[in-house]
């Protein structure tokens, strides 16, 4: 089952759930796949944010970088950003470099465009299978939602329509 997740590091409620959506991909033995899209809305700092993250997938180290930004209080400027990835046994420059890359850019556009696709208007938002969730979910609603898309399977829409 999918779940695409759209967050915010500046997020309290976003922080609060990763931790369970991690734990029920661990233990969902290949039966879910969370796919992060970034959405910066609460200022530059988000932003900042989203870029550096983004930019240490290039290295590798995009999940622990993430983690990493969601478990900290920071005071993001680009020193602590070079200081977080250096810390990781990242390239430093290469990420500072990397985030503020036209591609960066486009990938933060992207997840912009499908959040207003979906109309989501905040963070936290996730989209289980088929069924669109805006807000907090505890780890037990996420598991009920996860085993009811996985029962019902997705829909064939492109088969259905005789594409």
């Amino acid at each position: 089952v999918p779940i695409a997740v759209f967050t915010d590091y500046n997020c309290p409620i976003c922080r609060r759930v990763e931790a369970d959506l991690i734990a029920l991909e661990a233990g969902a033995d290949g039966g879910l796949r969370l796919d992060w899209h970034e959405l910066p809305l609460l200022g530059p700092t988000s932003e900042a944010a989203a870029r550096a993250a983004l930019a240490a997938r290039a290295q590798g180290a995009y999940d622990a970088f993430r983690q990493r930004l969601l478990r900290s209080q920071f005071r993001l400027d680009a020193a602590y950003l070079g200081a977080l990835a250096e810390g990781m046994g990242l390239d430093a420059a290469r990420l500072l470099r990397d985030a503020e890359s036209p591609e960066i850019a486009a990938e933060i556009a992207r997840s912009t465009a499908l959040a207003r696709l979906f109309g989501i208007p905040g963070t936290p938002a996730f989209v289980v299978g088929r069924t669109l969730v805006l807000g907090a979910l505890s780890r037990r609603e996420i598991a009920r939602l996860v085993a009811r898309e996985a029962q019902d399977g997705l829909a064939d829409v492109c088969g259905a329509a005789g594409g």
